[in-house]
Formats: structure tokens, sequence, C-alpha cells
């Protein structure tokens, strides 16, 4: 389902010019069989049940956009999930929207509206109306948790630095983030977003990366050094996604993401994936003196993070 159109998938039953398939729609509504979207904007339930998170909130997104009036933008939350950009968490459950200052529209049950005036042109992605990559960020990060804003900011870093694996998505320095915020013209939020300025690594290329390095910001241990090369000697070359030079102790996100999804396996089985994780993990144990590996929910810790790293040699 990741390459299909998402538009495709909505069902509107006022557009039927049969009064019976209208009628059908709305009974198969009634009984769970279509999913509501937004006033008069369905799917079926089958469908959006094989829907990611990501892709659920993208439909929500085209279905919402059809109803909107002219100078309504998609932006913030929905217009980060359009631009592909990772969330820890959940994305929101109504879309997005940005509209004049001074508008007499209202949020709704489907759309938060926020107003005001856009420091930036508008772009398109999936042939949607949406806040610039620079923008959305910077609003981002004026309403979400730390966390949130440095997964999306080191997001489009990596992309930046690494555009041949970014699957065709735009990346950002962060000179041009920084602009970005001298050009906006809403002054709240002002100092979360240099926090998450003054934070952001391209170096860490997944949101998981992300949230620990912000839990281990929290439990106040020297910055570790991102994507820190390692060479066996067998002339392997390793990666590590963490390594604390002061204690030589490395320390890897481990997502089960790399054993279920196709995508990252890079064509094996997940059998083999975890048969070539543990071989990489007894060569890199071998050269350092601690090593641990976090998921998601130790990376999102403190008290779980803090006592992994104990363990292996960190003082925290």
């Amino acid at each position: 389902m990741t390459t299909i159109d998402l538009a495709q998938l909505i069902v509107r039953p006022n557009a039927q010019p049969d009064s019976g398939i209208r009628a059908r729609n709305y009974r198969a509504a009634a009984t769970g069989e279509l999913h509501r979207l937004v006033p008069g904007r369905f799917v079926t339930s089958a469908d959006w049940a094989s829907l990611d998170q990501d892709a659920q909130h993208r439909l929500l997104v085209h279905a919402a956009v059809e109803r909107l009036p002219v100078g309504d933008l998609v932006s913030h939350w929905s217009a980060a999930a359009l631009w592909r950009l990772p969330i820890i968490g959940r994305w929101p459950d109504r879309v997005h929207i940005t509209t004049a200052p001074n508008g007499r529209r209202s949020s709704t049950s489907a759309l938060v509206r926020h107003q005001r005036q856009l420091a930036a042109v508008p772009a398109l992605t999936d042939g949607v109306t949406v806040t610039s990559l620079a923008e959305t960020i910077i609003d981002v990060a004026r309403v979400a948790t730390f966390a949130q804003s440095v997964a999306m900011g080191d997001a489009v870093l990596w992309r930046a630095q690494n555009p041949r694996d970014a699957g065709g998505m735009p990346g950002l320095t962060l000179e041009q983030l920084q602009q970005a915020l001298r050009d906006s013209r809403e002054h709240r939020g002002v100092a979360r977003v240099c926090r998450m300025l003054d934070f952001i690594d391209g170096r860490a290329n997944r949101p998981g990366e992300s949230l620990a390095r912000v839990t281990m910001s929290e439990l106040g241990v020297p910055a570790p050094v991102l994507q820190h090369p390692m060479v066996m000697l067998d002339g392997k070359h390793y990666y590590l996604d963490f390594y604390f030079a002061e204690y030589d102790v490395g320390v890897d996100f481990d997502g089960r993401i790399k054993y279920l999804d196709s995508a990252f396996r890079g064509g094996r089985t997940a059998e083999q994936v975890v048969y070539d994780e543990k071989i990489r993990e007894d060569h890199v144990r071998s050269r350092l003196t601690g090593y641990g590996r976090c998921d998601w929910i130790v990376a999102g810790s403190s008290r779980q993070l803090g006592a992994m790293l104990r363990r292996i040699g960190v003082r925290c």
C-alpha cells in the first residue's frame, strides 16, 4: 500500500448520481464497513486497516483538502506527514490548516485552523499545497515536544546530507532552517525552536536515534559521537549509532523495523537479518569496553536508558 494513490481510496457518497449507490454507501458507513475520514468522505475499513499510521494521516489530509475553502493551506503536523517526516507518537486525529489572519473560519471536528501570515511561498507535495518544508519544521517545533521536533529536524538534515538515500524527499541545511526562523512573522514558541536548532544533527537518520539522544541529554551524559566508524580485523566496516569515547562504550538503537520491513532488509529474510546482527554485535563487542542496545521503550525512558548505560560503563 506504500505506493498507491491514496486519493483513489476515498469514497464520496454524495458524488454518486445513483441514489441507490448513495444509500448503500451510507448503510455501509453505519455498519462499519466504511470508515469516516471527514464529513462526506469515507474509506473502506479494510483499506484503512491496511495502511500504517503515516499513510492514514496522509489519507485524512487528502480527504480534507477536497472541501477546503480557497486560501486555506495544509500546515503543521499534516504538512509534516505529507513531507514524509517521522513522528514520535501518533499523528493528530484532525488535519492542521493555516489560513489568513483575522479569518472568520474556526476549527471544526475535522480541522484545526491556525491563523497567521505565511513567511514563505507554499509548496506542492503529494499533489497538495502545503507550507514549505522549512516553515513546516519551524511550525511543528513551536508546539511539539522536544523529541518530536528533534526527530523531524534530524531527518531533514540527514536527507540533505544523503540525497541518494532519501527516497526523493528533499532535505534542508541548518542554515536554511535558521533563515526560516528569522523570516518567520510569528513570535510564539521561538525559544522552543531555537532549542531544537541547537540540538539537531543530520547523522541521526532514524527517529528512534533522535529519541535516544534526547533522553541521553536529559540524563546529563556526555554527548556521544554519532555514526562512529569501526574497522574490524577482517576489514569489515561498521558504524555505531552512539559512541562514548570517554568510556569506550557503544550503543545501537535496535528498532523492530529492521527485522520486519522488507525495505530495510535488503532482500534478506528476517532470520538472516537476526543472524547478521548477531555477527556484527560479536565483532563490535570484541573491540569495545562496553556495548548495549536500546529499543523504542528504553530510548524514551530516562530510568531504563540510564540503567542500561550504567550497566555498560557510562556514568549518569
